[in-house]
C-alpha cells in the first residue's frame, strides 16, 4: 500500500466525507492556530514525514517545519515539528497524525533500546514480518530509524526455510534432497541460494546438517544462549548465524555476548509501546 493511499484511508476513518461535526459547527472557518507537537518522554523519532503528508492531505494550506529528522533522539517536552494554518484543518488532521508518530516512534525507541544494550558486541538486531498490516514499510523504517534491521521486507526477497517448511519436506534430509536435485539441473542458482538464503535450525543437531548442506545463513530457533554461544564456538567464523525466539531486553546481553552476528526480535513491531506525543495549539481568535 502506498503512503498516499494509507493516510487517505486512515483519515477516512476519522473524518468521513471531510467532516468534521463538532468542529465545523463550534469552529468558525476565520480562526487559525499556531501549534507544535512535543514529546512527553524520551524517544526516538519515526514518522515525521508521514505527519506532514497528513496534514497536507487535510489541508496543502497548512505549514510545517520539522525541528528534528527521523531517527533523532529527543527528550520530555522537546518540541518535534511546529505548524499553523486553519483551525478547524489542524483539528481534522490531529488525532490521525500522532497516531502514526506515536506508533512508529514506539517501534523505533523500542529497537533503540535492543540496539544500545547490545552495542559492546556490534549485534545487528533485526525486525520480522509481524507487522501490522498496510504499516509493513513504515514500520521498517522505524525500525532502521532506531538502529536496526531487516532481513526481508516480504515472502519475495529472499528465501527463508522456516520449521513448517521443515516439517513439509520431512526435516533436514528432504531439504538436501531437494538441494541434490538442484545441483543437477541448476548449480549456478544452488550457489546463489545457499549464499543468500537462510535456514532454520531448531537444535545444535539440525546446525551442523545445515553447515554440512553449505547453508551461509543459519536461524538458531528458541536457542539457549548457551547453545548459542557453542554455535558461535563452532561455525560462528564461517557462518552468519542468527538468534530468533524469546528474546527481550531482560536477557538480549546474554544472548548478545555469545557473539551471534544478529538477533531478530518480532516484539519491535507487533509489542512496542506507543510514544506519547502531544499537538499542542496557541489559536488565534478573530
Amino acid at each position: 500500500m502506498d503512503l498516499e493511499h494509507l493516510i487517505r484511508v486512515a483519515l477516512n476513518e476519522d473524518i468521513a466525507g471531510n467532516r468534521d461535526m463538532t468542529s465545523d459547527l463550534f469552529v468558525g472557518a476565520e480562526v487559525t492556530g499556531t501549534a507544535w507537537i512535543e514529546a512527553r518522554e524520551d524517544a526516538v523519532v519515526s514518522g515525521l514525514p508521514v505527519v506532514a503528508a497528513v496534514f497536507a492531505e487535510v489541508d496543502p494550506g497548512v505549514k510545517l517545519q520539522a525541528l528534528v529528522m527521523d531517527g533523532a533522539r529527543v527528550v520530555r517536552l522537546q518540541r518535534v515539528m511546529e505548524l499553523s494554518g486553519p483551525a478547524r484543518s489542524i483539528l481534522k488532521a490531529e488525532r490521525t497524525a500522532l497516531n502514526f508518530l506515536t506508533h512508529l516512534s514506539g517501534v523505533a525507541t523500542h529497537t533503540r533500546r535492543f540496539v544500545d544494550v547490545t552495542a559492546p558486541w556490534k549485534t545487528t538486531i533485526l525486525c520480522t514480518r509481524k507487522t501490522l498490516p498496510g504499516l509493513r514499510a513504515l514500520e521498517i523504517a522505524a525500525v532502521r530509524h532506531g538502529g536496526g534491521d531487516a532481513y526481508r521486507t516480504n515472502l519475495t526477497d529472499a528465501v527463508l526455510l522456516k520449521d513448517n517448511h521443515l516439517g513439509i519436506l520431512g526435516g533436514m534430509d528432504g531439504v538436501r534432497r531437494c538441494l541434490e536435485d538442484m545441483r543437477r539441473t541448476d548449480e549456478h542458482a544452488l550457489s546463489g541460494l545457499l549464499a543468500d538464503g537462510k535456514i532454520e535450525a531448531g537444535s545444535l543437531d539440525e546446525l551442523e546438517k545445515a553447515v554440512a548442506m553449505g547453508w551461509s545463513h543459519v536461524l538458531l530457533d528458541n536457542f539457549t544462549p548457551a547453545d548459542v554461544a557453542e554455535a558461535v564456538k563452532r561455525h560462528g567464523n564461517a557462518v552468519y548465524l542468527e538468534m530468533s525466539g524469546g528474546v527481550n531486553l531482560s536477557n538480549a546481553v546474554d544472548y548478545a555476548s555469545t557473539g551471534v552476528h544478529a538477533i531478530s526480535v518480532g516484539a519491535l513491531t507487533h509489542s512496542s509501546k506507543a510514544v506519547d506525543f502531544s499537538l499542542e495549539v496557541e489559536w488565534n481568535v478573530p
